[in-house]
Formats: C-alpha cells, sequence, structure tokens
C-alpha cells in the first residue's frame, strides 16, 4: 500500500474549441474520466475507442495513445478527468481477487456505470473533498472508485518495467521550463552521456525528442485546463519566443495551440482519419 501521506490526486477539467486529433500522448499516471460534453474517440492498436457525452473511461500510463477531440455546437468539448496512482488499482485488484487484470495497459471504457459509482466519481473530483480526509480514508475512497470501474469493465492492465524513456518524461515534468541538457540527464541517472544516449537509441528515441516531445504534452495539458495566455505557456514550457513556441506545437500537433482553445481555425485533414477509421467499426 501507499504510505498515509500520499500527494491527492486533483482532477483536471479538460476544454477543447475546435476539434483536433493528437498523436502519441503519453500520461504518466492512469487516468479515470468522463466525457462531459462532444465526443472522444482513442486508438490503441488500430482499435477505436468512442466515448460520447456522459461516457466514463480509463487512460492507462506510458502507453502512446491517438486521441481525437471533437465539440458539438454549440459548446466545446469538454472531460473531467482524475489522475490515479497505479498502485492503488493494483491494491484494489488484489482486494477483489478474481479479476481478470490485461497483460498489456489499453484505454477502456465503463459500460453501466451505477449512480452510485458516478457520484463517488464526483465527490473524488470535487476540489478540495479527498485533501480533507486522512490519508487512509482518500484511499480507500479511490479504491473503491477504481473498483466500480473495474466492475464495469475498465481494468487497468498489468505495469510495464518502466523504460529510460519513461524515467526521463518524469524528471522533465518536473521542471519542463528547466533548460535541461544530455548532460543534466546523463548525471541524473548516474551514467554517461554516451551511455544515455546508446541507451534511448536503443528504445528508438534520443534525448532531445524526448524533451520536445514532453514540453509539447505539458503545453498541451495547459491549454486544454488553464486559460494563461499562450506566451505565459510558452514560457512555462521553455519557450521565451511565442512564436517559436507555436511553430512547434503545430509542427508536433497539426494544429496551432489558439486552435485547440478556441476553434477559430479550419479543422485540417490530421484529425479526419481517426473519425473515418472509427465509423466502420463504432455506432454514431
Amino acid at each position: 500500500m501507499l504510505d498515509d501521506v500520499f500527494p491527492v490526486p486533483t482532477r483536471a477539467l479538460i476544454r477543447q474549441g475546435g476539434r483536433a486529433c493528437f498523436y502519441r500522448l503519453v500520461n504518466t499516471s492512469p487516468i479515470l474520466f468522463q466525457v462531459q460534453s462532444g465526443t472522444k474517440i482513442i486508438m490503441a492498436n488500430d482499435r477505436p475507442l468512442r466515448l460520447e457525452a456522459g461516457a466514463y473511461g480509463l487512460l492507462p500510463d506510458y502507453q502512446p495513445l491517438t486521441m481525437e477531440n471533437i465539440p458539438k455546437a454549440p459548446r466545446n468539448y469538454q472531460t473531467v478527468a482524475l489522475p490515479v496512482p497505479r498502485q492503488l488499482f493494483e491494491d484494489a485488484y488484489a482486494r477483489m481477487g478474481s479479476i481478470a487484470v490485461p497483460s498489456r495497459p489499453l484505454p477502456a471504457s465503463a459500460s453501466s456505470l451505477p449512480e452510485e459509482a458516478a457520484v463517488l466519481f464526483d465527490y473524488c473530483c470535487q476540489p478540495g473533498n479527498l485533501a480533507r480526509l486522512p490519508g487512509a480514508i482518500a484511499k480507500a475512497r479511490l479504491m473503491e472508485l477504481v473498483t466500480w470501474f473495474a466492475l464495469c469493465g475498465a481494468v487497468l492492465g498489468e505495469g510495464q518495467s518502466p523504460r529510460l524513456e519513461d524515467r526521463l518524461r518524469q524528471m522533465i515534468e518536473s521542471d519542463p521550463a528547466f533548460d535541461w541538457t544530455l548532460a543534466h540527464a546523463a548525471r541524473s541517472f548516474n551514467m554517461s552521456e554516451a551511455t544515455l544516449r546508446r541507451r534511448l537509441a536503443a528504445e528508438n528515441t534520443g534525448f532531445s525528442e524526448i524533451l520536445s516531445d514532453t514540453r509539447m504534452n505539458r503545453a498541451l495539458g495547459l491549454i486544454h485546463t488553464t486559460t494563461l495566455p499562450m506566451a505565459q505557456v510558452a514560457l512555462e514550457v521553455g519557450y521565451d519566443s511565442p512564436s517559436q513556441f507555436s511553430a512547434r506545437f503545430k509542427e508536433r500537433f497539426g494544429v496551432s495551440p489558439r486552435h485547440v482553445r478556441s476553434g477559430s481555425e479550419h479543422f485540417e485533414r490530421i484529425g479526419a482519419e481517426v473519425e473515418r477509421s472509427g465509423a466502420d467499426a463504432l455506432p454514431r
């Protein structure tokens, strides 16, 4: 079990004005979520999972996912997301005993979540509720919520051995605005720069790629969950130039930061492919 004193999860309210598809998004914690307005399509292993407003789901940790968020006029797309430590999933499943845990973490929907579970989800997502509780009680509430999701079909797959890339992402996420270098990372992992470079290459990636991708994922999160000016978002992820940040963001995600927030641009083809692939397998 986790210690009685643990970081209380904080829910995020994700809003998006323009339709967009985001490739290779990686969460560093499992996430329970509810789509409140619009439609969410998640692609993993070439299999689409479509969730309409009101649906609940589970996103795994450290699995690159393609996610398309589609607003439904006149409202923006909106989802509430609650990160939950992986250890609580494992503890909850151990207590259930008979739960079948998938060998690989994949996104899943929680079908027919009962009202009691929906009320508990809302309670855990309300700011301050869990923080006011003793640590043991807060963990028990979260484990109950995880159990409800599992009973409704949303079970988190087995954890994978953390890759060096995952550990590097966690380090950069702690301060994405810091002037990270390969030398900093190598010292943190007690290895030479050459060894770090070689081990990342064995995972088909590199330091600069992970640094840029982690910063862009963080920027997307800030745009989704805050009203910070774009210039401030750029600074938060290590870019002094808003125009350079905007160009890098569009290169990474295919749409500008302002389109994500306001939907003011024409929707680009990057998102249409996921919609078509989902149309053959899932009802509209």
